[in-house]
């Protein structure tokens, strides 16, 4: 296990509402806010009394610090002015990038089979309007590169691509991916819902064409969804009906977009390269504890591939019942479903899973816990009779 650089103990002063015997390892879909974040939309809200827009005082120094959260965002992820727009959410943001790309008959969107079902869902239901189609292709294969370029000769069109998986925490290595995808001129979309929060972005660097990931996974409040667009697509989105809706109510979103440049602030100070050998070894430690006869884990095998995310399963006991377990007995906040995710639900044979999602205030001492009252539990259910859980019948994958 590699040293943790990363010093929790000082992180965790910075989150009061952890505060107490739990453990909080429930952090994929939602970070939590912490205090300099919200010290910056509340110092907003003092000083300011006012919206950018009109030409009173208060309201220009509305629209000053607006205007420089928006430069510490651009300036995090590499990107253009022109080059960016906040919306309401992921899906209003995919929608709009759909929208932009002029799709013809039997022109094939691959996504990336880690994908969320409902993000399929969307995109097959965009595309039955031009009777274009989905395939699904598994970035996490062997060969990847030789495989990819094998597929995108069948007709792709675009390419939409979750970089961190939500269920296992594997990162797709887009290093390998884009450039095949860009060679044959395929249009790119990545999805950094779950990546955005532990790793640095330079998105045209990467070389996607388009991405979107949403402001509660990274340490600020809900509600925005942060949409950028490379140079060689902006006269195309910019032309849509969604983009021009989302423009004009941009500047309603100034707290968000203050409390999203502060939390970047604010995970830049603590260093991203800290923040994910932080989560690997808080995710070496529980599954090197927990692991043994009865207990599978869903992760990927190389820990360059990890995050703080991962998923598991204990034979013979509900994945619901586990959370229950965890949380009664032993104040260990963790989440057990599908994660709307078939590729998951394929790998577990249709069993939903345990997941847990340490992250920056989480220690050592902690994971270790972790990892030794899931061996306990592992122990104690070793033989017992399965038993279904609740509506499991309904989630086994086609």
């Amino acid at each position: 296990m590699l040293p943790l650089m990363l010093d929790p103990y000082k992180v965790r002063e910075d989150f009061p509402s952890i505060a107490g015997d739990y453990i909080f390892m429930n952090n994929a879909d939602s970070t939590g806010i912490p205090i300099p974040v919200l010290e910056k939309v509340l110092a907003y809200y003092n000083e300011v009394k006012s919206r950018p827009g009109s030409e009173s005082t208060p309201s220009q120094k509305a629209l000053e610090l607006y205007l420089d959260a928006r430069d510490v965002i651009l300036k995090h992820f590499g990107i253009a002015e022109d080059n960016i727009v906040f919306s309401s959410s992921n899906f209003q943001s995919l929608t709009v990038i759909l929208q932009s790309i002029e799709f013809k008959n039997n022109d094939i969107v691959l996504i990336s089979s880690n994908t969320q079902s409902k993000i399929v869902n969307l995109v097959e239901e965009y595309l039955s309007k031009s009777r274009g189609r989905v395939e699904v292709f598994d970035f996490e294969t062997e060969n990847l590169e030789e495989k990819l370029k094998t597929i995108v000769k069948k007709g792709v069109k675009v390419a939409l691509i979750n970089h961190v998986c939500g269920a296992t925490g594997t990162i797709i290595p887009l290093d390998k991916v884009v450039p095949v995808l860009k060679d044959r001129g395929v249009v790119t979309i990545l999805d950094a819902t779950y990546s955005a929060q532990r790793m640095r972005i330079n998105l045209p660097k990467i070389g996607v064409d388009y991405a979107y990931f949403k402001s509660g996974n990274i340490f600020s409040i809900e509600g925005t969804s942060i949409l950028y667009f490379s140079e060689e697509r902006a006269n195309s989105i910019k032309k849509t009906q969604g983009y021009l809706l989302i423009k004009r109510g941009e500047e309603e979103k100034h707290i968000d977009t203050v409390a999203l440049a502060a939390a970047i602030k604010y995970l830049n100070e603590l260093g991203f390269e800290d923040i994910l050998n932080h989560e690997r070894s808080l995710v070496d430690e529980i599954t090197s504890i927990a692991s043994g006869d009865g207990i599978s884990f869903y992760q990927p095998a190389s820990r360059d591939s990890k995050t703080g995310i991962f998923s598991l399963t204990i034979n013979n006991l509900p994945s619901n019942l586990l959370q229950v377990i965890l949380e009664d007995q032993f104040h260990i906040i963790a989440e057990s479903g599908s994660f709307d995710s078939q590729f998951l639900l394929q790998k577990t044979g249709g069993r939903n899973v345990l997941r847990l999602s340490p992250t920056i205030f989480n220690t050592i001492e902690e994971a270790r816990r972790v990892g030794e009252k899931l061996a306990e539990i592992r122990e104690s259910w070793r033989g017992k009779a399965v038993e279904k859980e609740a509506g499991e019948e309904e989630q086994k994958p086609e």
